[in-house]
């Protein structure tokens, strides 16, 4: 039964990655994409809020704080993680800058892939971080799939609106049914935590990434939002992937990253379903 229910969260995360990714590219151009990111301020300031201030507080914080090894090694594994593939979701769940949450997700994995194999080994003795390991998945699942989206979006784009209307209502679906999955499967594993201080830690790591890169967005409701959970939602199938790879034999590290990684999902749509609210509301973006 669990191996049924592992291949059906493989089956529906692909749906969700690769038909999030086209219906992005099908719905955008890339000088839609590209234009927000020439603000040399924004793109700057969403480095550091990942790369350096993120991983500070949370290092620092696993370092003082009475955890296990194995959720300490977890955590530090995600900090340096960013670029999530769910991000453009959850804007659009928010009613954000789409455009500027695409670009946003893009920057932050190709500097996740440089970023992971320098600083891993350094914080983590031992931890060999393979550069293209990580790549291979982002380009293949998120990138290609944008990449073709968007060359049929420029040739056929009557075609393109309407794929992207029908993706983005199948995509919309199979996160709700990936997150039903996740605790499904994982419950025992989740369960396993309790009392280590594991899901409490995720919550303020949630919570602290997406107060940090939405303080860091400037004075733009629309970008303060797509800042804030650009932080707040980590890469897990980079997390996954170097906890697979480096702790095989220490399965806690895994279910650590699973566990931040869940925690972020289920508050950050709850949190972006709000701000949607709220600019319907208004009847403007904000």
């Amino acid at each position: 039964m669990a191996d049924l229910g592992q291949s059906l969260i493989l089956v529906f995360g692909l749906v969700f990655v690769v038909g999030s990714m086209l219906a992005m590219g099908f719905s955008l151009t890339i000088g839609t994409i590209v234009k927000p990111l020439k603000n040399w301020r924004f793109d700057v300031l969403a480095l550091l809020v990942n790369f350096v201030v993120v991983p500070i507080v949370i290092i620092g914080l696993a370092t003082v704080i009475s955890l296990p090894e194995d959720v300490k090694t977890g955590m530090i594994i995600l900090a340096f993680a960013a670029g999530a593939p769910f991000i453009p979701k959850l804007v659009q769940f928010a009613k954000g800058d789409i455009a500027l949450a695409v670009g946003t997700m893009t920057l932050l994995m190709v500097l996740a892939v440089i970023v992971l194999p320098i600083m891993l080994p350094l914080v983590l003795p031992g931890v060999e971080v393979s550069a293209w390991a990580i790549a291979k998945p982002l380009i293949f699942l998120m990138l290609l799939p944008l990449g073709i989206a968007l060359l049929v979006r420029s040739r056929y784009e009557p075609f393109a609106e309407h794929a992207a209307k029908l993706l983005t209502t199948v995509t919309t679906l199979s996160l709700i049914v990936l997150l039903f999955l996740f605790f499904a499967v994982y419950w025992n594993d989740i369960a396993s935590t309790f009392g280590t201080g594991a899901i409490g830690f995720s919550i303020f790591f949630v919570i602290f990434a997406l107060v940090a890169g939405y303080f860091a967005g400037g004075r733009n409701k629309s970008t303060k939002r797509v800042l804030g959970i650009s932080t707040a939602q980590r890469n897990i199938a980079a997390g996954i992937l170097i906890a697979g790879v480096n702790f095989a034999d220490r399965p806690m590290v895994g279910v650590t990253i699973l566990i931040v990684s869940l925690a972020s999902l289920v508050l950050l749509m709850i949190i972006s379903g709000e701000w949607g609210r709220k600019s319907a509301k208004d009847g403007a973006p904000t």
